[in-house]
């Protein structure tokens, strides 16, 4: 039996409305999309990473990191860029690395893509950490709650679940990374764009709204996200951290 493999795709696009021309600010002296390909490399579990972008020149960065490039054209989201990027690659595993936290922690790149690759009936995954009752009132930080099966039951920058008996335990943070099989990826990229998905600004919503399960796993370690030039110092003392670590 041949086997499965898993695809990593860091959509890294230049136009962000927030933060114009991200994925090649330099962070320590070194293009943000490089440091995600390298955390990406360094995962060791992946037979391709590649970076899928609408500019030539974060290609070519892409490239002299290791990664493979490929150029697409306007997408809705980062997955639908994902899609587009391995229509013509082998893969049965397909993770959506965001290419805006530099620092991302291989382990929790480990940990989904094993998953996939050995529950090839799982449809698609994420990974979540345990929040703070702070986090409720921060709609930059997306919560989930779950089934006790580990399913999502929905994703919100609103405070869920609301707190009228505080349980704080029940707060989780999502960690924007996502895991697909293959053809649930692709079927994903084809629904169209979900009212809940636009109204809260969150892609997954697109994909439970479908009625397509995702599995939350509970993420290995933190990770650091670059939304604006504000967060660019907070990703470089991640960085530091990361590389004192022995990463």
């Amino acid at each position: 039996m041949t086997a499965r493999r898993a695809l990593a795709v860091i959509p890294a696009r230049m136009g962000a409305t927030r933060f114009p021309g991200k994925p090649l600010v330099s962070l320590l002296g070194k293009p943000m999309v490089a440091h995600v390909v390298s955390r990406a490399l360094e995962a060791g579990v992946f037979a391709e990473v590649i970076v899928a972008t609408d500019h030539d020149e974060v290609a070519r960065v892409a490239e002299e990191a290791g990664a493979r490039a490929v150029l697409t054209g306007p997408a809705r989201s980062g997955t639908d860029r994902v899609a587009m990027a391995v229509k013509e690659i082998p893969g049965e595993v397909v993770l959506n690395v965001q290419g805006d936290e530099p620092a991302v922690p291989p382990e929790n790149l480990r940990l989904l893509a094993g998953f996939l690759l050995e529950h090839p009936e799982i449809p698609m995954a994420t990974l979540a950490l345990p929040g703070s009752p702070a986090d409720l009132e921060n709609p930059n930080v997306v919560k989930v709650v779950c089934d006790d099966a580990g399913r999502a039951l929905y994703f919100s920058r609103a405070g869920i679940p609301f707190q009228r008996h505080p349980a704080p335990e029940l707060v989780q943070k999502h960690v924007g990374l996502y895991g697909f099989q293959r053809e649930v990826l692709l079927r994903f990229a084809a629904l169209p764009e979900h009212p809940l998905e636009t109204c809260e600004g969150l892609e997954q919503l697109r994909a439970l709204a479908a009625g397509i399960p995702i599995y939350v796993l509970k993420a290995q370690a933190e990770s650091v996200a670059v939304d604006t030039p504000a967060d660019v110092k907070r990703a470089e003392k991640a960085l530091r951290q990361y590389q004192q670590g022995g990463g």
